[in-house]
């Protein structure tokens, strides 16, 4: 948690829905918000899908639909979220102005009829939102129950990159600003190879189509690129919107990894939000063990809380999520989620409050019965029927009754953080021999650390994090860190200098943010630090079976995708664990260094959970929760303070009962009973355990 001044305050829990009144008879809205107020719902998000509404000919504004649902909200004692309705601008926009229309890699425009399809860098489609943005702002400026706004929607969802002349003028003149001159590009791009030395501006263009591979350097200038147009066109709304309400919070719901969220958090945003679906994952981690498959979206939620401790979920998983209508697009397929079983949908829900929620709204109130959604189910049918989501819904609101006023005012403090940045994720994408290794390897060191009940934040490395915003940390676990420049050295040095413990991933080190080589013994820049020095690495797959035995052991584990070859060279270093088998049998495969009073060590296996585990028993990090409570690795436990009392949210993913022991009595919250000795956690189940703590524990070892 680095940002402590972008963060979400609220004096009440907020616990609602999306809702779109332009897909409902208006004789149905007394109705609908009755029953939420009745379920204990207290806020609503509306209005970023209907810009054809709000502005139906240009220039022509129109507030009567909006009003009228925000006059009857106020009646039912409902607060209002609006979002600004700019990622789905309305036919007459594109067909007057066609410029404004995206243009695929290929060039193909990408015209109406879906979402997503204009570009951040056309000039009348930035007027033209600032013009929509600043009607809206001005007309509900003193409207007391509007007490936020979602700027635009899930940036950069479906399609990320533009292609069209703007965005060719607009990569032109961000270059010039990043580089000043030809020559200083052509250095940080590599032109000299292949023969790609541009000697006017007018040469230097977006990636296009060619016969075989880019620049790595050019790529990773156009990802930065794509990035800041998002982060631009946010700012333009964010301005637009503060100038007539500077008390009435700008937030956005993310996460994609096409943007560096921690620049947008900083520049557009008074705190980030987040859409969880966490069926997503049950869809695709069909590898994953049975009880980390949904529970990898805590990582996004870390994610999240890493970039504002306390945050909104915008749009929670309501019902099984589709969408469908691609059968005209390459590469787009349709998709159903399996149907959340009975509690599933309560225990995301409480996934997300955990990880740092102050507010979580359903998406959505009612399945829409047309257009691409019709498969995304809200918490009521197309009939408005009762049914158990409706049930487990009504049952969250007298939970967040309940516990809301404890949740706002703890916080979240984690032991261990999971460093990122934007380079190196776009890099991934890059460098596609290890790219995706790298963002499973991060997954996969999360999962052994939340296997041991260990809170972990996941933060974003950025030029104004500070040695202090790192010692709020026992470790700190570089997975992804090819790309780094001196000062990120510098800074993780000191860290561990003053007693903080580093632990780094293969290919560490070795680029600068150029995406270049540095002509160096690998590890680069952190020879000095890891006190190491690579002699050699390889790909491997399963067919090497090449394992790890750490020292002083009989224990050995598989390696994953790639494998350096270590040795020890500093004066305080030595080899943790060897490989096992191969050409490089017996070398090290994973070193310490004693760094003042911290420790750094350096793997040189893609970190696994269980590479990362035996690490962890390395540095005698065990369960933070073993002197009062044995929950197993099936069993996640997450933590929130403030003042003497702790906070402790045990949640069940598996479809079957977990038994807990706890060694001291307790006192459940939600349902008031006193546990201690062995408790079974129900299938999709969750604990609400208040207890007395002077502070936050330090994992078994650490003390």
């Amino acid at each position: 948690m680095l940002n402590k001044l972008k963060t979400f305050h609220t004096d009440q829990f907020l616990y609602g829905v999306c809702y779109y009144p332009e897909h409902w008879d208006e004789e149905l809205w007394d109705d609908d918000f009755r029953r939420m107020r009745e379920m204990g719902i207290n806020v609503v998000r509306m209005g970023e899908t209907a810009w054809n509404l709000w502005e139906p000919e240009e220039d022509v504004y129109s507030f009567d639909v909006f009003d009228r649902a925000i006059e009857l909200c106020e009646s039912h004692g409902l607060k209002v979220i609006l979002g600004t309705p700019t990622y789905a601008p309305p036919a007459w926009l594109t067909a007057k102005y066609p410029e404004s229309l995206r243009q695929d890699f290929y060039g193909n425009v990408m015209h109406h009829g879906s979402r997503r399809h204009v570009n951040y860098t056309s000039r009348i489609f930035l007027e033209k939102c600032e013009n929509i943005v600043a009607a809206l702002a001005e007309h509900y400026k003193n409207r007391e129950s509007v007490i936020g706004w979602q700027i635009d929607n899930e940036l950069n969802c479906h399609m990320d990159v533009s292609f069209a002349d703007s965005d060719r003028e607009a990569f032109r003149e961000w270059c010039r600003a990043k580089y000043g001159g030809l020559a200083e590009l052509n250095i940080a791009w590599g032109t000299a190879f292949w023969a790609q030395t541009y000697t006017d501006w007018s040469q230097v263009d977006l990636p296009r189509p060619t016969a075989t591979y880019h620049s790595p350097g050019h790529l990773l200038d156009f990802y930065r690129f794509t990035s800041d147009s998002a982060i631009g066109f946010a700012k333009l709304q964010y301005d637009v919107l503060k100038r007539a309400n500077p008390e009435t919070f700008v937030t956005h719901n993310g996460l994609f990894d096409n943007i560096d969220f921690a620049k947008l958090t900083e520049e557009a945003l008074d705190f980030i939000s987040f859409d969880s679906y966490p069926a997503f994952a049950l869809m695709q981690r069909k590898s994953s063990p049975e009880y980390f498959k949904d529970r990898i979206f805590s990582m996004k939620l870390s994610r999240v809380r890493g970039l504002s401790s306390k945050f909104i979920i915008l749009e929670q998983q309501a019902g099984p999520g589709g969408q469908s209508g691609s059968v005209l697009l390459n590469g787009v397929s349709d998709y159903l989620h399996k149907t959340p079983k009975p509690g599933q949908m309560r225990l995301w829900a409480w996934q997300s409050v955990a990880h740092g929620a102050d507010g979580l709204l359903f998406f959505r109130w009612r399945t829409c019965p047309f257009g691409a959604e019709t498969l995304w189910h809200g918490l009521n049918n197309y009939g408005n029927q009762p049914n158990r989501r409706l049930e487990e819904a009504k049952q969250l609101g007298q939970e967040f009754e309940k516990t809301g006023p404890l949740l706002i005012a703890s916080d979240s403090k984690a032991q261990a953080a999971i460093l990122y940045d934007y380079d190196n994720d776009s890099n991934n994408k890059i460098d596609g021999y290890i790219g995706q290794q790298m963002w499973r390897s991060e997954e996969l060191v999360y999962q052994a650390l939340n296997e041991r009940h260990i809170m972990t934040d996941v933060i974003p490395n950025t030029a104004s994090m500070t040695i202090e915003d790192l010692s709020q940390y026992k470790l700190v676990i570089c997975v992804n860190a090819q790309l780094l420049d001196e000062e990120d050295a510098a800074k993780l040095h000191a860290y561990a200098q003053g007693g903080g413990t580093v632990v780094f991933g293969p290919r560490s080190g070795y680029k600068n943010r150029n995406n270049t080589a540095r002509m160096l013994p690998l590890p680069g820049i952190l020879r000095e630090l890891t006190g190491v020095e690579i002699h050699d690495y390889t790909m491997v797959d399963e067919s090497d079976d090449v394992g790890v035995q750490f020292e002083g052991t009989d224990t050995t584990v598989n390696t994953f995708h790639f494998n350096e070859v270590l040795e020890a060279k500093g004066e305080h270093s030595e080899v943790v664990a060897r490989y096992t088998s191969d050409y490089y049998e017996r070398e090290a495969a994973i070193v310490r260094n004693a760094v003042g009073d911290g420790v750094v060590i350096y793997s040189g296996t893609v970190l696994t959970v269980d590479t990362t585990a035996l690490i962890l028993d390395s540095l005698h990090i065990h369960d933070s929760l073993a002197d009062w409570v044995e929950a197993p690795k099936e069993i996640e436990v997450v933590r929130r303070e403030h003042a003497d009392e702790a906070i402790y949210i045990f949640l069940n993913y598996l479809n079957k009962p977990v038994p807990v022991k706890f060694n001291e009595e307790v006192i459940e919250t939600l349902s008031g009973n006193k546990l201690e000795g062995l408790f079974e956690l129900q299938p999709y189940d969750v604990l609400f355990i208040r207890r007395k703590e002077s502070a936050h524990p330090k994992p078994r070892g650490e003390e």
